[in-house]
């Protein structure tokens, strides 16, 4: 083995010497904390130390200005001329400036223009249109419109009227369920009887008579009976009765003819 072989042996086997040790593990703080201290105030020196200072440029105008003085002449006027075109406001030719431009506008417009007609229309004779004369309405106190004589219509002479009984239903039935024929009634109807709102509980015959009759106003003992009587008469359809045997009914009073036909 060679000297130099040996030697790099040695160097490898031997610990790394830093200035910190950063990797080696360490149980004091002042020993962790004192690289990070060191390295942060070196950081703040360094950017202390550099300044950048960016500007935006700044132009100035010069503030100074030359004349000159030329002649009257075609030289000056020449000079004048270079000078204007030179500078930011050009020379431009105004055709107004020239003296035969109001004429050639002038007879241009009169080219251009059409010439105005002057419209006279053609008149006709139209024939005499006789006026129409003032005419009287009416002689003196006589009536302008004419009389209006009422159409005059038969009158018709209905039959004299009476208050009769109608049934109307309380309970599950229907109006088509009650009958149309109902039998007179004979008693005398007065103001009582047709004010009082009269109910009846009926309870019906297997073929649709009235067995019993219940009245469920409020009066006094004869004052139903008339009206109890009437209902004995009046005949219901049989399936009513087939189905219970049991009704609800109400009488109202309504205007009849006495003759019983219908005025309407």
């Amino acid at each position: 083995m060679s000297p130099a072989q040996t030697n790099l042996k040695d160097l490898n086997s031997r610990p790394v010497q830093l200035l910190f040790h950063w990797l080696s593990p360490s149980n004091s703080l002042v020993t962790t904390c004192a690289p990070i201290v060191l390295a942060t105030l070196v950081f703040a020196v360094l950017l202390g130390l550099v300044r950048i200072k960016v500007a935006a440029p700044q132009f100035k105008m010069a503030s100074k200005a030359s004349w000159m003085l030329l002649p009257a002449s075609a030289n000056g006027v020449s000079w004048a001329l270079r000078a204007k075109e030179g500078g930011p406001m050009l020379a431009r030719y105004e055709p107004t400036e020239w003296q035969g431009y109001a004429p050639l506008a002038q007879e241009s417009l009169l080219a251009t223009r059409l010439p105005a007609l002057a419209y006279g229309p053609s008149l006709r004779p139209l024939p005499g249109i006789p006026l129409a004369q003032a005419q009287a309405l009416a002689d003196k106190g006589e009536a302008v419109l004419p009389r209006r004589v009422p159409i005059s219509a038969a009158r018709q002479n209905l039959p004299a009227g009476r208050l009769a009984p109608a049934l109307y239903p309380l309970s599950a039935l229907g109006t088509s369920s009650l009958p149309h024929d109902l039998p007179t009634f004979t008693g005398e109807v007065d103001s009582a009887l047709a004010a009082t709102d009269w109910r009846f509980l009926l309870r019906l015959h297997p073929d649709g008579g009235v067995a019993e009759a219940v009245s469920l106003t409020r009066a006094t003992g004869t004052a139903a009976a008339p009206l109890e009587n009437w209902l004995h008469g009046v005949v219901f359809d049989p399936k009513l009765a087939a189905d219970g045997g049991w009704l609800a009914v109400g009488i109202r009073f309504n205007n009849s003819p006495a003759n019983g036909t219908d005025p309407h």
